[in-house]
Order: C-alpha cells, then structure tokens, then sequence
C-alpha cells in the first residue's frame, strides 16, 4: 500500500494477452479493467499522416500512428462496433497510454526475453514515473493462483499455448515450451464453417454489426439479410470482425471428446445449434468436435498437407517433462494447472487427465471450474503475489533502478 493523493492505494496489477488486457489492484479478486487489446479510431479528414494501407499492422512496425485529434473508440466493445471510416490499433505499440498515475506496477509476462524486461522497466521508470516496479512470469502466477508454489501450468490462450514447469516459485526454462496451436484450432473452425458439407452450403460469416436487417426463416432455408455497405474495417494484426464470429461459434459450439476421438462416439453426442448474424440456423454434430481435436491430435492428411504443423498438446506436455529431471517428474505432474481462455472447451479437462494418464500415473489436474479464474488466472496470480507482504522486499525501486540500471531486472526478476 502506498499513499496517493491522501488516500492508500494498492499496487497496479496489469496482465497483457493477445485478446484483452487486464488491470486491477493487488488485494482484488477480480480486475477492475477488461479492454480489448485493440482499439478503433477514425482519422482526421483529410490527413493523409493517419491513412493506413492494407499491409499495415505489426508486420509494419512504421505503420502510422493516429494522430492526438483522431477519433478514439476504446473499451472492450469499441472496436467491435462498424464505424464507417474506422481504423483498428494497438494501444501499446502505437503509444495510446497516457496519464499514469505513479504507484507501484507489477506486470506478467509469457515469453518475454531479458532484453524486452528491461525496455519495459525503462518504460514504467522513465516515461510513467512508478516509484516501485516488478515483472513476473504468467506461469508463476498461474501457480500462484491456484495456490501451488511447483506445478506444470498448460496455458491455453487466444494464440499461443504454453508448458511452463514451475518449481519453488520458478521457471524451469529448459523445460517451457511453446506453439501456436489455438491460431491452427481458430483456422481449422474457419475452414470447417466457409467450406461446404453434403447437407449444408458454405456459411457466409459476416458480423452482425455488418448486417443491417434479416429474416430467419428457419433450418437450412435460403435467408433474405441486407448487408451494410461499406467495406469491413482493418484491423492491425489481421484480427478481422470474421475472426470475432468464429471466435464466437468456437465458444458457443465447439467441444472435445473426453476419451479420444472416436467417429462412433462423435456422431452419438447430442448436436447444438447455433445461428449466425445472417439468421443462418444449423445443428451442428460430429464436426464441432473436430475443432478441439486439434489440441490433441492432427490428422495424417493434415501432417501429410502441412509438414509444419504446431505441436498439439500432448507433443508439448512431453518435449517438456523430457527437459526437467526425472525427480521432478512426479511432483509436477501431481500439480498439473490447466488455465487459459483456450481451455474452456467443454470436455478439455478430461481429455487432458485422459492423455496424461495414459503414461504416467498418479496425475492429478486443476482446472477451475469458474470461467473468470481459469480465463484470468494470470492476473489473480499477480494480485495475490502483490498483496503478500513479504513480496515487499523483490519490488525493483526507483532509486535502485537509479543506482543500478537495466542490470537490476535480471537479477530481481527472475
């Protein structure tokens, strides 16, 4: 606790992600702040210095940055909404952040290297004058949330998956390891719904923001909708409105099957329906189990069509048990943490004991059952580590960052 402007105010807890930022105060249960790691703007007319072209986003780094006059749209439904003439961009690389107000920051990273800890420390030093500042790893905190000081965290977040084996509060970073996976899952889902089957046609997968009136007409009826008619916004990063859609379906319809993929079994289960902006209405069975059978297992024609393929689940959970020491082995995987807004496939979970089991015994998972805690495990962590007293003595000071420099973060930050 520190004092601000007459009153006690805890630490600033901040937990970046692909899909949303999170911000809070240490001691919360929960984050004061959700916003979408993407904001919209609508440049100034006539000002060809904020015009973006379609190659721009992070692949760009001198893409344009809009301008003070620009017209802001923030917030965790602002970019979602059309705007005719709506730009999208990213708050931290365009340099949105503005008046911070200075108390102590603690901020979680994934995959951050030594060199990036330290640009971040000189940005939270110099430029927002915090007078404390920390950087703690997601996986730490993942453990720390589900109240385990050595565990083996599998994060499954909205475009990496991460094996991170923590042991006394640290990273075994021989053992983390890495993929892009939850991009393959979203991209298999797309192709699933764009492309047409035997019983339906190709689904047109427009937001409903884009569409302007509709008729449902029921099942598999051809629809009558209007379309708006102004082209959809780009988005930095190729995070485009259709991507916000199947993310939607994914959520809403997708599942896993719990004890390995089985045609018999898939076509057993109940189907679900689910109906798009367009008023599209459709049941969807056997398929909406393939999308999280990706996590787990890649098909030979697929492998056989893409050599290179993200490594699924199991393949990470034993590249990175193969890394630690045999006598660590059992420790971790009797405190696996399952956490991640990818995870929240219905049946994840026992899929996950399944594969695990098959190995190695005695293997016991935490997987929250509550959405907020296995979505935002990572900030809980940082709140909880925040508010401990004893956690008082590994905040990097101003003046230490003074008489030391960028030195200091390596040695505090583990």
């Amino acid at each position: 606790m520190v004092n601000y402007g007459g009153d006690e105010v805890s630490a600033l807890v901040v937990d970046m992600g692909s899909s949303s930022v999170r911000a809070g105060y240490a001691g919360d249960d929960t984050p004061k702040a959700i916003v979408s790691s993407y904001y919209g703007y609508r440049p100034t007319a006539g000002d060809s210095d904020v015009q973006m072209g379609d190659t721009a986003g992070e692949s760009n780094p001198e893409a344009p940055k809009p301008r003070s006059d620009a017209k802001l749209y923030l917030g965790q439904h602002g970019p979602s909404i059309w705007r005719a003439g709506m730009e999208i961009g990213h708050p931290f690389r365009d340099g949105l952040m503005s008046d911070f107000n200075p108390i102590p920051a603690l901020i979680s990273h994934a995959l951050v290297d030594s060199a990036n800890r330290e640009r971040m420390a000189e940005i939270m030093f110099e430029e927002f004058q915090v007078p404390a500042f920390y950087i703690a790893n997601t996986g730490v905190l993942n453990a720390f949330a589900a109240g385990k000081g050595s565990a083996l965290v599998v994060d499954v977040g909205h475009s990496m998956a991460s094996i991170t084996p923590v042991v006394d509060g640290f990273v075994l970073r021989k053992g983390l390891v890495y993929s892009a996976l939850p991009k393959l899952v979203h991209a298999h889902a797309k192709h699933i719904l764009a492309n047409p089957t035997p019983v339906r046609r190709g689904i047109e997968l427009y937001p409903h923001q884009l569409i302007a009136t509709k008729i449902s007409r029921g099942l598999l009826v051809s629809l009558r909708y209007t379309r708006i008619g102004s082209p959809e916004p780009r988005i930095a990063g190729g995070h485009g409105m259709k991507t916000a859609e199947v993310d939607e379906w994914i959520q809403s319809v997708a599942s896993v099957l719990d004890q390995g993929w089985n045609e018999q079994a898939a076509a057993s289960r109940p189907p679900r329906q689910y109906e798009f902006p367009t008023g599209y209405n459709m049941y969807f069975g056997a398929e909406r189990f393939q999308v999280g059978e990706q996590f787990f297992h890649h098909s030979p024609q697929l492998v056989a069509q893409n050599p290179n393929l993200p490594k699924n689940i199991p393949a990470l959970l034993s590249e990175s048990l193969r890394a630690c020491d045999p006598d660590l082995r059992q420790v971790l995987m009797g405190n696996v943490v399952l956490t991640g807004g990818g995870s929240l496939f219905a049946g994840f979970a026992d899929r996950l004991e399944t594969e695990l089991s098959r190995n190695i015994p005695h293997v016991k998972i935490h997987a929250p059952g509550n959405p907020m805690e296995r979505r935002y495990g990572g900030w809980l962590g940082g709140s909880i580590l925040a508010s401990l007293g004893t956690f008082h003595q590994l905040w990097i000071s101003r003046e230490e960052w003074q008489e030391y420099g960028k030195a200091i973060v390596g040695q505090r930050c583990k």
